[in-house]
């Protein structure tokens, strides 16, 4: 495969550079996170990472910034069978799935299928491919309650016939390809499989998709998304609202919903930190992404709004985070993502 001839080339350039043996240097190659590890973005890492296999760099900054970047989506659901309030936030570009949109804004052709017998077709062709597997089926992550629950992975041949199969986190794992199948067809399936069309270019014009992608960070969070009621739980008016329900005294708000119950703050941590996310929200690596483009003033009111997205995590995770003090800090981060998006999109118009 053209793909693999490129990625040969790449190790051997390395084993030529550092000593290293065939299999130390193509582990080096493709089990590295793409991003920096303090501030990696899954989602855009893994398509980083699809992209190398292909011979083309992408830089984990501008990746970020052309699947969207930061957002913000905030929902409290309330259910009889369950004896707390399930909270969930998202901190990236949403609702739009990653790896399709980045691949449409960079003009890269791609396949994207569905059924268990193409799947497998791009496997047994060893194909890099990025498809969902059933959590339950990944011993090394984190466990879920429901097992079948989604994770988007990159599987990439390996030299000695396995796979290597990379989470976006920048840890690696091997699985057999019979593994694979299974973890797949146990798995909801929601998301499809993707490859890289061979005929892909290795050049790749990163302007124009990098606008495309801050262009669409900023309808995120100006809003509308949906087009519905539910708008309102996006971008800075989500912001907004969960300022008003962090420390309300009505029975809608966080003080009656989750009284004594420590989840909220656990939960908290866990939107801010790993789901759906780059660490601290994602605003550090969006800070470096709108430097990247020399859009300074924005990035820079997105790097205050992270030290207190920071704060409301680390308290959280302490347990020492207030109604009061979440309140306040999300007051601070609404302000501050309000300037630093208006900036930003002054800076496109």
């Amino acid at each position: 495969m053209t793909a693999r001839k490129a990625f040969k080339a790449r190790v051997r350039a390395e084993m030529s550079a550092s000593g290293r043996t065939y299999a130390q240097a193509a582990a080096m190659l493709e089990a590295g996170n793409p991003a920096r590890p303090a501030d990696a973005h899954p989602a855009s890492a893994l398509v980083v990472a699809l992209l190398r296999a292909h011979g083309m760099d992408l830089a984990p900054e501008a990746a970020f910034g052309v699947g969207g970047g930061i957002g913000f989506m905030y929902a409290v659901f309330t259910y009889a069978e369950v004896d707390h309030p399930l909270l969930t936030i998202v901190c990236q570009h949403h609702p739009a799935p990653w790896a399709p949109t980045m691949l449409d804004r960079l003009g890269i052709p791609h396949v994207q299928v569905k059924t268990k017998a193409l799947t497998v077709a791009l496997l047994r062709d060893r194909r890099p491919v990025i498809l969902p597997l059933a959590r339950g089926s990944l011993n090394w992550l984190h466990p879920s309650a429901d097992e079948r629950e989604e994770q988007v992975v990159l599987i990439l041949p390996a030299e000695e016939g396995g796979c290597r199969v990379l989470d976006g986190s920048g840890s690696a794992q091997t699985m057999s390809v019979e593994d694979i199948v299974t973890a797949y067809m146990l798995s909801r399936r929601k998301h499809p499989v993707i490859a890289v069309e061979e005929a892909a270019g290795a050049q790749l014009d990163v302007a124009t998709p990098l606008r495309a992608g801050l262009r669409a960070c900023v309808a995120g969070m100006t809003g509308p998304v949906l087009g519905n009621s539910f708008d309102v739980n996006f971008g800075l008016s989500g912001l907004e609202k969960w300022a008003q329900r962090a420390d309300g005294v009505g029975r809608d708000d966080w003080p009656a919903l989750f009284g004594s119950n420590p989840v909220w703050r656990t939960r908290l941590v866990d939107g801010i930190e790993r789901e759906h996310t780059a660490p601290t929200a994602g605003r550090p690596l969006f800070a470096r992404t709108l430097r990247l483009a020399n859009l300074d003033a924005a990035a820079a009111a997105f790097e205050r709004s992270a030290g207190h997205w920071r704060t409301i995590s680390h308290r959280a995770g302490s347990g020492t985070l207030t109604y009061s003090q979440l309140a306040h800090e999300v007051r601070r981060i609404r302000d501050l993502e309000a300037e630093g998006t208006a900036l930003l999109a002054e800076k496109l118009r």
